[in-house]
């Protein structure tokens, strides 16, 4: 019997059934020996579904677009300097901070399958936004009028009377924009962290919402003046849709760049309702149960208790505990009381498996 041969066939070996075969038998092994995956956990690509930077610039970009769709009729009757002109501009950024906010911020909520955290983000971004809009609106139009008049001085009347032939001019147009708009975008993305009373996050969405406006604001004239075919006489509804969807966009794309740059650690979920959805730790302690008010929301599991564990800031990393659950916390393959985390650390609750990961920490123990 030992002499005898093993034949594999070329089809069973490319059969993709024998890559999920050796992948479980990988996490299998390391369960049993409660060893860190790390490899493991390395190759887990959040899907584009769930990663937050395209979720966030989806969310900016369609509530751009529904503001400037709302408002452009009115604006583009209206003669630039008067009165109704003013009010249509100030109304249009109060919207597009209202949409955005509005999208940004019920969106954590509706990845998360949690109605709840959806209505309090979504309402707090839409509120935040519109207030926010209209006073950065106000401080940005100050800011925009005086560097201005401050080109004007500097590069003589004519010129800004005919910017299209005085390249200086644009460019000195540009960058007020851009500062105006970045001031404007400052409200965009305060929703979520707000609701989620999280500091770091509602930092993310200030410093996320004034990098995309200003990304925004820069576009405009360009977009106009392409538009126009150079004269900038024309085009400024299409030059404003676009600058708005890319403000938009952006702020949500920043938003998200900022949120992933700054992240510490996280749970990447393999199994379970929302699986290939990675949770940043945010607040201090992380929730984890069938709860609504949870950070990390695993509905529809009869296995999961409403508050059934919490991952707590510690000095020197990160602490998860069970909260005295029926059916227990378990860290690689062993039930667990208090488990101080490491990455690759595989935990399964209920009917749901998360891996914890964190940055690489370089070797004097500061994140990298």
């Amino acid at each position: 019997m030992l002499d005898e041969k093993v034949v594999i066939t070329y089809d069973e070996l490319m059969n993709n059934r024998v890559d999920e075969l050796l992948k479980r038998q990988a996490e299998e092994t390391a369960l049993r020996i409660g060893m860190h995956t790390e490899s493991y956990a390395e190759n887990d690509a959040v899907s584009l579904v769930y990663k937050s930077w395209f979720n966030l610039m989806l969310a900016g970009l369609v509530g751009a677009f529904i503001a400037w769709a709302c408002v452009e009729p009115r604006l583009g009757a209206t003669e630039l300097g008067t009165s109704e002109h003013t009010v249509a501009s100030f109304l249009l950024f109060s919207l597009v901070g209202c949409f955005a906010g509005l999208l940004i911020g019920c969106l954590e909520g509706i990845l998360s399958r949690n109605v709840k955290r959806a209505l309090k983000g979504g309402l707090l971004g839409a509120l935040i936004g519109f207030v926010g809009g209209i006073l950065s609106t106000y401080v940005a139009g100050i800011v925009f009028f005086v560097i201005a008049r401050m080109g004007i001085m500097i590069l003589g009347e004519e010129s800004f009377r005919d910017p299209a032939k005085h390249f200086s001019v644009v460019l000195f147009i540009m960058i007020a924009r851009s500062l105006g708009w970045c001031i404007a975008g400052m409200t965009l993305g305060l929703g979520p962290g707000i609701a989620l009373a999280s500091k770091k996050l509602t930092l993310n969405g200030f410093i996320g919402g004034m990098l995309g406006g200003a990304f925004g604001g820069i576009l405009f004239d360009p977009i106009n003046y392409f538009v126009s075919g150079g004269t900038f006489e024309s085009g400024a509804a299409i030059s404003r849709a676009i600058g708005l969807v890319v403000i938009g966009a952006a702020a949500g794309l920043m938003i998200g760049l900022v949120e992933l740059i700054s992240m510490d650690a996280w749970l990447y979920m393999t199994e379970g309702p929302m699986r290939g959805k990675q949770f940043i730790i945010y607040k201090n302690p992380t929730f984890i149960g069938s709860s609504t008010s949870c950070g990390i929301y695993l509905f529809k599991d009869p296995y999961v208790n409403p508050w059934h564990a919490k991952v707590s800031i510690v000095r020197d990393g990160y602490l998860l505990e069970d909260n005295d659950s029926v059916s227990g916390t378990f860290v690689n393959g062993n039930r667990i009381k208090k488990h101080k985390l490491l990455p690759g650390d595989i935990i399964k609750i209920g009917e749901s498996t998360l891996i914890y990961r964190e940055k690489k920490k370089t070797k004097g123990g500061n994140k990298k």
